[in-house]
């Protein structure tokens, strides 16, 4: 009695960056590999699947038509062997490829991928692993040629995307130019922001007020203020790199991985950014003002819309209740005074705060911040040079890692393609003892990540404590709306008791 024959399957795909490889080109060399096989396979009824035009990285393999159609039909025993050209072919990510490989196996299919010499009766790991990695490498740098050409339009100085308000792209040089119309709004924003002490929600506040749009004719709001203020276009610079794709893996209840692409913001300190290459609507002075603004004010809360300076953050230590400034007139004049919320409501019997005059108040924290301040060591303030070389140098030993890792990944290769010089147990031995060296290295990255981390933030510290000690200097009791913005950026809470302050503040000024 003869035997059923066993039936093929063959998987092709085309992505854009292979398009000259077609699917039929595939399809023949796949036939042509079957052919050659023994005869217990049929070498005639053949199914073969046909997946167009998709991003084999940012795509998931598992979510390609023809790769679920396939999986279906192993699935039902419609086949026993599937042959693809290459890895590249399954996909372009080192942990789906493994894993598609094993639900295939799952339902007893054999796979061969035929350019890499790669069969699943005679699997080596390590082997695939390298391919799925060769495979992932080239698949990014087509990626990232878009990435690339953008890049080279920065350091040119040319602008990609939608203008800034304020400016227009020039369409012969790409690069930004004033835009008459609406050049006063950018500078209407840092007038009111830098000069006047507004914060971002009084200055979308102001600008909605006055009917005043953002360029899609959209009302303004704290971020698109906060987005303005951080623009360096504004100074006349063209900056890159600020973000990149990555690719996020999520698995679902069953193990089934899909994955998209996200965008990741880049630290600081590996920005590209290219001066002085268009018109300038803001000088740098104030510019840099701005941007220590929105430091100090990352540190502390959210400035209250309460128009008191103490508002919000000043308490009753007696009762825990927070206290409110009113006003009174006594012959002719205006008086502010803070009375505790228990005392206005239920009397002196449950609370016997006494009410404080105001002004004599604000002047009392005032002069207690300025004391703080002027008790900071000196080199908590002068920080920030010192230490900015220190983030430069770790940045360059992380350079030096990558490089090394980059080297062993080479060197990983490099073995990979001269497995047959070496017996299987020097050859494994070789390759966990690379796979080693790489997780060390991969160890020792994150350990200087997090120097730099801890770095950055002192820096930042550091500037927001100088910018404070500037502006504490200057800081009236006439001018109570800048009083109150910077007093809950420096004071998280005040504890009134009789006459006596306990102050706690956002900063450590140790």
């Amino acid at each position: 009695m003869n035997r059923p024959l066993i039936k093929c399957a063959i998987y092709t795909r085309v992505s854009t960056d292979h398009q000259a490889d077609s699917t039929i080109n595939q399809e023949a060399q796949g036939r042509e590999y079957i052919s050659r096989l023994g005869p217990e396979y049929d070498k005639t009824d053949i199914i073969v699947y046909r997946d167009e035009v998709v991003s084999g990285y940012y795509t998931s393999v598992f979510d390609r038509a023809e790769m679920k159609r396939a999986i279906q039909d192993a699935k039902e025993n419609k086949f026993k062997l599937l042959i693809f050209k290459e890895v590249s072919r399954v996909g372009r990510d080192k942990q789906e490829n493994p894993a598609i490989i094993g639900v295939f196996e799952q339902y007893g299919v054999r796979v061969i991928a035929i350019n890499d010499n790669y069969d699943s009766l005679n699997k080596d790991n390590i082997t695939f692993d390298i391919l799925s990695v060769l495979s992932e490498q080239e698949s990014k740098k087509i990626s990232s040629r878009v990435s690339s050409a953008r890049r080279q339009k920065a350091r040119r100085g040319q602008w990609g995307g939608e203008a800034p308000i304020g400016y227009k792209v020039n369409r012969e040089t790409k690069k930004l130019e004033i835009d008459p119309e609406n050049c006063y709004i950018p500078k209407l924003i840092f007038d009111l922001y830098v000069n006047h002490g507004l914060g971002t929600f009084k200055v979308a506040e102001h600008l909605n007020g006055h009917g005043i749009r953002t360029k899609n004719r959209n009302l303004w709001g704290r971020v698109s203020i906060n987005r303005v203020i951080k623009n360096q276009a504004y100074i006349g610079n063209v900056v890159y790199g600020t973000r990149r794709n990555a690719l996020q893996r999520e698995y679902d209840d069953t193990g089934k991985m899909s994955k998209k692409k996200i965008q990741i913001k880049i630290d600081k300190t590996e920005w590209e950014v290219v001066e002085d290459v268009h018109e300038p609507i803001i000088d740098k002075e104030t510019f840099y003002k701005a941007q220590k603004i929105l430091l100090s004010k990352s540190h502390g809360r959210a400035p209250r819309r309460a128009y008191h300076p103490l508002t919000g953050i000043l308490f009753c230590a007696k009762c825990g209740q927070g206290m409110v400034c009113q006003k009174r007139m006594y012959k002719g004049k205006e008086y502010r005074y803070y009375i505790c919320k228990t005392y206005h409501k239920y009397g002196r019997s449950v609370c016997s705060q006494a009410n404080v005059n105001a002004d004599v108040l604000e002047q009392d924290v005032i002069n207690i911040v300025k004391n703080e301040l002027n008790s900071i060591p000196a080199d908590k303030i002068e920080i920030t040079g010192s230490k900015t070389n220190d983030i430069e140098r770790l940045g360059q030993e992380i350079k030096k890692n990558n490089f090394k890792k980059e080297k062993l990944k080479k060197d990983q290769i490099d073995i990979f393609n001269q497995r047959e010089l070496f017996d299987e147990s020097t050859y494994q031995q070789q390759m966990l003892e690379i796979k080693s060296q790489i997780n060390r290295i991969d160890e020792e990255i994150q350990i200087i990540e997090n120097q730099i981390k801890v770095l950055m933030e002192q820096v930042e510290a550091s500037s927001a404590l100088d910018y404070l000690i500037e502006e504490v200097k200057k800081i009236s009791l006439n001018d109570q709306e800048k009083l109150r913005v910077l007093l809950h950026d420096i004071i998280k809470r005040i504890e009134l008791k009789e006459k006596h302050l306990q102050i706690e503040f956002n900063y450590d000024f140790r």
